[in-house]
C-alpha cells in the first residue's frame, strides 16, 4: 500500500478497534442512544497494520486507541508491538497490569511537554471502579515512566466520588481533570456547545459540516462523526479503499440535530487547551452555503 496523506488540518485520529466494554455506566456518551451498534466486526491486527503504518500523519499527531474498551481488542498487544507511529490510550484501566507493563513500552506512546497532555488517559467511572485502586494502578504504570492522568466526568452523581477522587490523586502525585458531563439531566443541558441545536432533536435544516478528526470503526470504515460511527452508518470511506483521500472537505448531512456531544461540544482537547470543536458546520439553502447566524 501506498502512503496515505492525511490533510493538514486533521489533529485528531481516534481509532476504535472496539466498541465493546466492561462497564455499563449510565452517562456514557457511547451508549445513550438505543441504536448504538456495539457488535461490529473487529479486524485483525495485520488489516490495521497495513493501514496505519503507511498513513502519513504529522508528527505531533499520535494515533489514539479508544472504545469501547480498546485493551479488550483480542489482538491489542500485538498491534502495538508492530505499530509505527506512537499512540496514546484512552482506557477504563480495567486491565491486567502486569501484563500491560510487559507488553507495552512507554517509548511507544506519544509524548508531548504540555503539563496537561497524558499519553494514557484513565476514564474513572465511580460506580464500578474503586478509588484507591485506580489511583495504585495508576502510579504504578507512572513509577514505570507511564505519561498517566486520570479523567472523571462531573456528572450529577459524581460530586462526592470527585472531591475523594481529587484528594487521592493529589496524595499520590497523580494528574486528575475533571470534564464536562455532556447531554441531559433531569431536563437540564450540560456541557458547553458551539452548536447547541444540533443535539436538541432531528431538524428540518439542511448542512455541510467538516471535521478535524480522522475517525475510524472497528470493521474499518471510516466516518464524518461519532453519531454515524456509533450508529454505523454513512461511512465516508474504508482502509481497505487505496482510493480513498482523506480531505477536509464539507460533507453534506441530513442529520442535523442528531449530532453526538462529543462532535458539537466547545471542549478541552487532548492538551487540555479550552474551546475547541471538532466539526464546522454551515447551513444550506438551494445550493448556497450561508453563514450559521443569517
Amino acid at each position: 500500500m501506498n502512503k496515505i496523506s492525511v490533510s493538514s488540518n486533521i489533529t485528531y485520529v481516534p481509532v476504535f478497534l472496539t466498541l465493546r466494554c466492561q462497564l455499563n455506566c449510565s452517562y456514557c456518551i457511547n451508549g445513550r442512544s438505543d441504536n448504538l451498534v456495539k457488535s461490529r466486526v473487529e479486524l485483525p491486527a495485520k488489516d490495521w497494520l497495513n493501514f496505519l503504518n503507511n498513513l502519513d500523519i504529522p508528527k505531533n499527531v499520535p494515533i489514539t486507541l479508544g472504545g469501547g474498551e480498546p485493551t479488550l481488542y483480542e489482538e491489542f498487544y500485538p498491534l502495538l508491538k508492530e505499530l509505527k507511529h506512537p499512540i496514546d490510550l484512552l482506557t477504563n484501566l480495567q486491565f491486567d497490569l502486569c501484563n500491560f507493563i510487559e507488553n507495552v513500552s512507554p517509548e511507544a506512546m506519544f509524548s508531548h511537554d504540555i503539563t496537561g497532555y497524558k499519553s494514557i488517559r484513565i476514564s474513572f467511572h465511580p460506580k464500578f471502579m474503586n478509588i484507591e485502586d485506580t489511583v495504585l494502578v495508576a502510579s504504578v504504570l507512572q513509577s514505570y515512566g507511564f505519561n498517566v492522568g486520570i479523567f472523571s466526568i462531573n456528572f450529577p452523581h459524581n460530586t462526592e466520588y470527585n472531591l475523594k477522587l481529587a484528594e487521592e490523586c493529589r496524595n499520590s502525585k497523580i494528574y486528575f481533570f475533571i470534564k464536562d458531563y455532556l447531554g441531559y439531566y433531569d431536563d437540564h443541558l450540560f456541557g458547553h456547545f458551539k452548536y447547541v441545536d444540533s443535539i436538541k432533536g432531528k431538524q428540518d435544516i439542511k448542512v455541510s459540516c467538516k471535521t478535524n478528526e480522522l475517525i475510524i470503526g472497528p470493521e474499518g470504515n471510516i466516518y464524518k462523526c461519532h453519531r454515524d460511527l456509533y450508529l454505523n452508518e454513512d461511512s465516508i470511506g474504508s482502509i481497505f479503499d487505496n482510493n480513498f483521500k482523506i480531505s477536509s472537505d464539507y460533507r453534506d448531512c441530513n442529520n442535523y440535530g442528531e449530532c453526538n456531544p462529543c462532535d458539537v461540544k466547545l471542549k478541552t482537547n487532548r492538551f487540555l487547551e479550552m474551546g475547541s470543536c471538532s466539526v464546522d458546520i454551515v447551513k444550506k439553502r438551494v445550493d448556497q452555503v450561508i453563514s450559521w447566524d443569517q
